[in-house]
């Protein structure tokens, strides 16, 4: 038996692994990109002229999840151009996973920090700190895991990625909005929310 054939002692080099990595890597396709930043400036736009609710936890996470659905539809509407319906349905399921990966972990979030502002207890920012990671980290297990009972037997598992947890920073940023406002003011990461968005419909738009 060969070392390249034997099972234990088949190494392969770092470069090896890593072009193979470059090849398996998914690019944003421009169209896609273009399609996802045009769905969130007309949702931001749009919800200039919605009378924006102080203080509200639900009227805050509802303009994340608008402005979410918005780069996700025009990524994969733009993306769409030119594609067979084979693809189009690949395109609509990842806007699916992304956004169910966007809006349960910032409901459970959302939920989370009412509970801790509700007890005496529970309102402190260290409780408020684990009550919220640990939503987030359920309500992105349960986005993958509904994700995987919806699909189809000749379709592979989907696998929560880093790309994923990347989509994840915004139930972050929504954490900060709800329950630590004065950070929020002092360090608007908020801003960085759009990128975010454009980010995960890019991703949607794009897939083969």
């Amino acid at each position: 038996m060969t070392v390249e054939n034997n099972l234990y002692f088949n190494f392969k080099s770092y470069k090896h692994y890593q072009t193979k990595a470059l090849q398996q890597k998914p690019k944003i396709k421009p169209r896609a990109l273009l399609g996802s930043a045009l769905g969130v400036g007309c949702a931001m736009l749009a919800l200039t002229k919605v009378p924006q609710k102080k203080n509200s936890s639900a009227d805050e996470i509802m303009r994340m999840l608008v402005t979410a659905g918005a780069a996700n539809l025009g990524g994969v509407l733009f993306g769409s151009i030119g594609a067979d319906g084979a693809t189009k349905k690949k395109k609509y399921k990842e806007a699916a996973f992304q956004m169910m990966n966007t809006a349960i972990p910032m409901l459970m979030v959302g939920k989370a920090q009412s509970i801790c502002d509700n007890s005496s207890k529970l309102s402190k920012n260290a409780p408020k700190i684990i009550a919220s990671a640990s939503a987030m980290a359920l309500g992105a297990y349960t986005a993958t895991k509904i994700t995987n009972l919806t699909k189809k037997d000749n379709e592979p598992k989907r696998k929560y990625t880093i790309k994923d947890s990347l989509a994840n920073f915004d139930d972050i940023v929504a954490t900060i909005k709800i329950g630590f406002k004065e950070v929020d003011k002092k360090i608007p990461v908020s801003k960085i929310l759009p990128f975010i968005y454009i980010y995960s419909g890019s991703r949607s738009g794009s897939k083969e």
